[in-house]
């Protein structure tokens, strides 16, 4: 009976199989089988490992298969981001799907698509304008953190053949540590040059004998030379994992040390802020272009066997943020152009994906620096026969071109005919390279320890920048068609701006402002939501007084009253106050003395409770300084429109300076309803920046109008495009 049984089984079993292969099931196979069965019918051979296709399936496999073996297996694996990569003739490798590996005609293509946006230096220059501060924001560092108000931890100087080492740890974050070793010349004297020497993924990092070799050949040549770790490499391993190295944030992090090594390196006396230069090799050679992207206190650059268009960086460290999302997409070729017209040297070989710079990517890059009339300052150093290393020809390559453009001692390191001498310099032992000791024991005790601990420090740190960000951005709940509504905040925070204004409410006949927000339940929404969005409710405004007359109703101090303890439950520091059509001081001067007399109340009042009070008013910024001085009160200021002086014809920088910037509360950064910000032609905002800058003003920018005038209603086309371009330009740099 039990072989009938077992008969039965085995029927069930291969009945269920043969059935399976239907649509109903997606026509399902498991994907070792598919690749056994594609050996066979094509009569090739597929390398992997059983882990890497264990648990995977294929659906509709019998769909996929194509005549061409290469086409099916790109039908079958490209689903599964699974690839291969031909070894031989009919021979195949299987791996995951790179994203950061492009064939190398894609690549061209898009470094070409990418350049057809710009047709000369001044839409070049727009288009950087556009790319640095979304790369900030890519990585999370707009604003950038604090750094920590640490000194830096330095170890006993080491003297060698015409050098010296330190080794030195920075706080870039509170407990977090970036940690390298600074060569210096054994004698100098005035301002040395300063070169960056981020470190790649070759095994040892910047413990490795070239690297000490590079470093210390700058150091002879009369530079000031720091190499320093990748995060989760050296010592940072102190402090978290190996595998933490792939996390996204390492990216960040690793910009983040960059930009503090240089804060320090420039605050020694000794550096010549006028000479700063930044080499890596591979992993370190993309960020030797991100830094220098970004960091335009680097004056020259040399990226070493990393720069490609078709390679964005194979470890999360050098891709993992959306860096390569920014202005609709850009590549690292595109990044390495916004070095120009600061001299650049690209060295690049045979046994990489920079195999290829001198036939495509090297072209563009001389195309965006002729635009500056400086084609020479671009230079490729191709060396076809070599490897992905930084080896001692390229080495040789680096020392001529810093030397030149950094104006070293070229004869302490090259012979006359240019060949590189580095014989003196001694390849330190690893542990003399530590900062905190053989073991670690001198890591302070409140480092963090650990990937999570990172997150939660970097969160406080940026949102601390936020919260102390110069210049911010704000809406208005009325202008977003949101008035007193929580629904103002959340469309805020998608918008990407910094806070929103929220009104009191209407007024019409009450004596005080239809206001929601004293009753408990519907202020502490408001203020869960702010939280919860991180958007700050940075304003109350008494927009009822535009179309009422604040200087004719008798109950003006009730309304004054309701909104400064509304401001005080709230935590809010600035009110707005427009004075409307009925209390228009250029028209109607007769009301002057009135409007006077009750802002004198209002101030006392707003003073008295730590408060500000900005009113807007029509007059030019000389009339403006003569009512404050009427009114004398700390607690009322100036909310200055923009769209006030440009309507009358008046210079917008110098109404801003005449005021000055302890006069001025709060600015609305828009115009009249027309087109958005970045199409008007009335108002350069970067000059206005460079105003403020000068001023020393700092606070926020309201968007009010500015909308595009066909399409007035849709709050997220106008507002959306306006937050990102005042973002753009008061929070890129």
């Amino acid at each position: 009976m039990w072989r009938y049984f077992f008969a039965v089984l085995v029927m069930a079993v291969c009945l269920k199989t043969a059935t399976a292969q239907n649509s109903d099931d997606q026509y399902r196979k498991p994907l070792k089988q598919v690749l056994t069965d594609i050996e066979q019918k094509y009569q090739v051979k597929i390398k992997y490992a059983d882990t890497a296709v264990a648990g995977k399936w294929v659906t509709y496999a019998d769909w996929k298969y194509r005549p061409d073996v290469e086409a099916t297996l790109n039908n079958i694996l490209q689903p599964l981001q699974m690839k291969v990569k031909k070894e031989g003739d009919n021979k195949f490798k299987l791996s995951n799907y790179e994203y950061y590996r492009w064939p190398v005609a894609e690549g061209w293509a898009e470094l070409d698509r990418i350049a057809a946006q710009y047709h000369n230096l001044d839409e070049w220059e727009a288009r950087k304008r556009e790319l640095r501060p979304c790369i900030m924001e890519a990585l999370q560092l707009s604003p950038l953190p604090a750094a920590p108000a640490a000194a830096p931890i330095v170890t006993p100087v080491r003297k060698h053949d015409g050098y010296t080492v330190e080794n030195v740890a920075l706080e870039i974050l509170p407990g977090v540590w970036v940690n390298g070793s600074l060569y210096k010349p054994a004698k100098y004297s005035g301002k040395i040059p300063v070169i960056l020497n981020p470190e790649g993924h070759w095994e040892k990092q910047r413990y490795r004998a070239d690297c000490q070799l590079r470093c210390a050949a700058f150091a002879r040549m009369g530079a000031m030379a720091f190499s320093y770790d990748l995060f989760a490499w050296g010592e940072s391993l102190l402090q978290f994992k190996p595998e933490d190295h792939r996390r996204s944030l390492a990216m960040t992090i690793q910009v983040l040390g960059g930009i503090r090594i240089l804060d320090y390196l420039l605050s020694l006396k000794s550096a010549d802020p006028t000479r700063v230069g930044v080499t890596g090799g591979s992993g370190g050679g993309t960020h030797t272009t991100l830094l220098t992207a970004v960091d335009k206190r680097i004056t020259v650059a040399a990226p070493v066997v990393s720069l490609s268009s078709y390679f964005y960086g194979g470890c999360p460290c050098e891709s993992g943020m959306p860096v390569h999302n920014c202005a609709g997409r850009t590549d690292n070729v595109e990044l390495a152009a916004m070095a120009a017209p600061r001299p650049q040297l690209v060295v690049s070989d045979g046994g990489d994906w920079t195999d290829r710079m001198p036939e495509h990517d090297f072209g563009y890059l001389q195309k965006i620096y002729s635009w500056y009339g400086h084609k020479e300052n671009v230079e490729n150093v191709h060396l076809p026969a070599e490897k992905h290393d930084y080896g001692i020809n390229k080495r040789t390559a680096v020392y001529q071109f810093m030397a030149k453009t950094l104006k070293l001692n070229a004869a302490a390191i090259l012979d006359a005919s240019g060949k590189a001498n580095e014989t003196g310099i001694t390849i330190e032992p690893e542990q003399a390279m530590y900062v905190f000791g053989d073991h670690g024991e001198k890591l302070p005790a409140h480092a963090v320890k650990g990937f999570e601990q990172l997150e939660a420090v970097f969160k406080a740190a940026t949102q601390a920048a936020r919260e102390n960000q110069r210049y911010k951005i704000g809406l208005i709940d009325l202008m977003l068609l949101k008035r007193q509504k929580p629904g103002a905040i959340t469309l805020t925070a998608e918008l990407g701006a910094d806070g929103v204004e929220v009104d009191m409410g209407g007024l019409g006949n009450r004596p005080t402002f239809d206001n929601k927000l004293l009753i408990d339940s519907v202020r502490n929404t408001f203020l869960q939501t702010a939280k919860a969005n991180g958007v700050e409710i940075f304003s109350l405004a008494m927009t009822g007084y535009y179309a009422q007359s604040f200087c004719g109703r008798e109950e003006y101090k009730r309304s004054i009253e309701d909104c400064i303890k509304t401001m005080q439950l709230m935590q809010v520091k600035t009110a707005f106050l427009p004075l409307g059509v009925q209390c228009d001081l250029k028209k109607n001067p007769e009301i002057r003395r009135a409007v006077v007399e009750r802002l004198k109340v209002a101030g006392k009042m707003a003073a008295a409770a730590g408060v500000v009070i900005g009113i807007e008013t029509p007059l030019d910024a000389k009339e403006e300084v003569k009512l404050l001085k009427e009114i004398g009160s700390p607690g009322i200021k100036i909310y200055f429109n923009f769209s006030n002086p440009l309507k009358e014809g008046r210079d917008l920088i110098s109404e801003l300076k005449t005021l000055g910037k302890d006069r001025i509360c709060m600015i609305h950064a828009t115009n009249k309803d027309s087109v958005w910000l970045q199409h008007d032609p009335q108002v350069d905002m970067y000059k206005v920046k460079q105003a403020l800058d000068e001023m020393g003003w700092s606070g926020w920018l309201v968007i009010e109008r500015s909308r595009d005038a066909t399409k007035p209603r849709d709050t997220r086309y106008n507002y959306g495009a306006n937050t990102a371009y005042l973002k753009k330009v008061f929070q890129g740099e």
